[in-house]
């Protein structure tokens, strides 16, 4: 949002956009319609109607907000009561919103009405640079690398990328491609041109004859380093580990890439199933839009972990009608006094044409029945 600090400026969009509008005021939560009757001398202070009397005194603060062209809000101080429906606020900012709102959202006027259910969520945010191994992670890294032992005979190793490791881990994580060397002691082997593989010469160390010498004193046959590809709720592909195996015993085989790499596929459907809850209490929805909705959570497991998350499922239940499911990105979340979380959810993904319509026509007794939401 844009701020207006001059006197003139505030002025101008309180005379011109404000003077007998009704606005939304929001104080710790509490919510009522103010009236903007009158503009004092300065351009600072404006005097309002209210319907609720508010237990606030000189300097408490509040603000009233108005979607007009684009969303605007004051940011307000209470000066003092002039009558039983009459106060005298000071307008300490003005605030407008950088862009016009394409879609607007739609207050939910009767309670129960509108509904979301059974979100499906993340229980731990997995991402790249994890400084610690969630419990899940790690029972399932140590549990599939003794399966990949069974099959080479050697103990690899399975772990997070951490900071301060050789280099060719790093091109591994940042490329997400495979590091395999068939042959360690043959220069040959490091110069992979084949799609999805890192070629060792060109990305990591050029000097591979050295490093193919140093392989064969050190009687190592073949390295293989696999990143551990994780995808999120958004679809985003998070490298979040690696699987490296030096072998002295055996050459690892194309037969046994293929089956270290349906190991490492099965293991990551197997921490996503474990990491995901399902919550089927309903919660309210605030506000809604055709892009996006707004909704009070009070469950106290959400509240905590919903801010932290970049989507989940849910399920969108008007009264008396089959659920619309959704994928959502969370927009933004915001913590209220009361201990429950406001949410801001963005709809993501396709609609069927039927889907589409259904919904498009209960946004439109919504907003029949309701009123504009700032």
């Amino acid at each position: 949002m844009d701020q207006i600090t001059g006197k003139e400026q505030k002025h101008h969009v309180i005379l011109h956009y404000l003077m007998n509008q009704e606005m939304k005021a929001n104080w710790n939560g509490q919510i009522q319609t103010m009236t903007v009757t009158q503009e004092l001398p300065g351009g600072e202070e404006i005097v309002v109607d209210w319907s609720e009397v508010w237990p606030i005194g000189p300097g408490s603060t509040f603000i009233l907000s108005k979607l007009l062209a684009r969303y605007l809000e004051l940011h307000c101080s209470f000066i003092k009561q002039l009558a039983p429906n009459k106060i005298q606020l000071h307008v300490d900012k003005v605030l407008i919103a950088k862009k016009e709102r394409v879609n607007p959202r739609f207050t939910i006027s009767e309670d129960g009405l509108v509904n979301v259910t059974n979100i499906v969520s993340s229980k731990t945010i997995i991402e790249a640079n994890m400084f610690n191994i969630p419990t899940l992670v790690r029972v399932n890294f140590e549990d599939y690398r003794k399966r990949m032992m069974a099959r080479s005979g050697e103990a690899g190793t399975m772990d997070i990328f951490k900071s301060g490791m050789e280099r060719k881990f790093d091109v591994v994580k940042s490329t997400q491609r495979i590091l395999f060397i068939k042959d360690a002691s043959s220069g040959e082997s490091y110069r992979s041109l084949e799609e999805g593989f890192i070629n060792y010469e060109e990305e990591i160390e050029e000097h591979v004859d050295k490093l193919a010498m140093t392989a064969r004193d050190k009687k190592i046959k073949s390295e293989l380093i696999l990143p551990i590809l994780y995808k999120n709720e958004l679809e985003e592909i998070i490298p979040i580990g690696y699987y490296w195996l030096q072998t002295k015993d055996n050459f690892i085989t194309t037969e046994d890439l293929t089956f270290y790499q349906v190991q490492i596929a099965e293991m990551i459907e197997r921490i996503k199933d474990a990491n995901l809850m399902t919550t089927v209490e309903k919660f309210p929805v605030l506000d809604l839009s055709a892009t996006g909705l707004k909704l009070r959570v009070g469950n106290s497991s959400l509240v905590e972990t919903l801010p932290k998350q970049k989507g989940i499922l849910l399920e969108l239940v008007f009264k008396l009608q089959t659920p619309f499911r959704f994928f959502g990105k969370i927009a933004w979340a915001k913590k209220e006094e009361s201990g429950d979380l406001l949410v801001g959810v963005e709809f993501s993904g396709k609609r069927t044409y039927a889907e589409k319509v259904r919904f498009e026509e209960n946004i439109e007794i919504i907003k029949n029945n309701g009123k504009s939401a700032a």
